[in-house]
């Protein structure tokens, strides 16, 4: 029985370790963006009536993915600059997801102590999926890719595994991710220097959005029926008409 119990304590511990890692590995969100979404993502706001109203039609899909890049535009520069100062404390970059490949680039420095260390953030997501490729071009650092989702309806947060670790070398290689089921979320992405020596780690991220236009014809669905439903004339508030 005392082994039994001792194995169930070493198993919440180790639980409870792998959790708080996988929380403090997770950078780059704030209380704000969760507020973003509830503001912006319902039939009230111009962003969020445009995206609840987008039905994909037979050959006409492309037409729904141009408009969905183009409220994410609106989004991201909703979260990023029209609220630059409630943002601020989040103290992530910020990193746009569009329909097509966005590319920005940037030097990790790491010398001794002083932590080399990048966090980019991703503004509340309309795309179902996501892409992430993160190129090195030159340096030799050790440098770890964490990403991870913040649900912004449940608060729950993610870490993508595995991270993946670009060596201690001078050789150039890239790495992609897909990130699935993305709406309703952000992404962060943590670029983290590794070695206590003085080196660099020049890279590029590339990202792009994907919509399921499936999941797109459901959302609209149940936004039309909470709108039926609130005005009061949803299938349980349908008034009887006298005979």
């Amino acid at each position: 029985m005392r082994t039994k119990n001792n194995l169930v304590a070493a198993l919440f511990l180790t639980v409870t370790f792998a959790m708080n890692a996988q929380n403090m590995s997770c950078d780059g969100f704030g209380n704000f963006f969760v507020q973003s979404w509830e503001y912006a993502y319902n039939i009230a706001h111009p962003i969020g009536e445009q995206a609840l109203t987008l039905i994909p039609v037979a050959g006409q899909d492309s037409d729904v993915t141009d408009a969905i890049s183009d409220l994410s535009e609106d989004f991201h520069a909703f979260v990023f600059d029209e609220n630059r100062q409630s943002w601020a404390t989040v103290g992530a970059r910020e990193i746009p997801v569009l329909k097509t490949i966005t590319t920005q680039g940037g030097k990790l420095v790491r010398v001794g102590p002083v932590a080399g260390v990048r966090v980019f953030t991703t503004a509340p997501l309309l795309w179902d999926s996501v892409e992430i490729e993160i190129e090195k071009l030159k340096g030799g650092l050790e440098t770890e890719i964490i990403i991870c989702t913040f649900d912004l309806e449940t608060g729950a947060k993610n870490n993508i595994l595995p991270n993946y670790v670009f060596p201690n070398n001078k050789n150039l290689s890239s790495k992609k991710f897909t990130i699935r089921n993305t709406h309703g979320k952000s992404i962060s992405v943590k670029l983290l220097g590794k070695e206590t020596n003085f080196d660099v780690f020049k890279y590029s991220i590339k990202t792009q959005g994907f919509l399921n236009v499936n999941k797109q014809k459901n959302r609209v669905k149940k936004a039309n029926i909470e709108r039926l439903n609130t005005t009061g004339l949803g299938a349980g508030n349908k008034k009887k008409t006298r005979n």
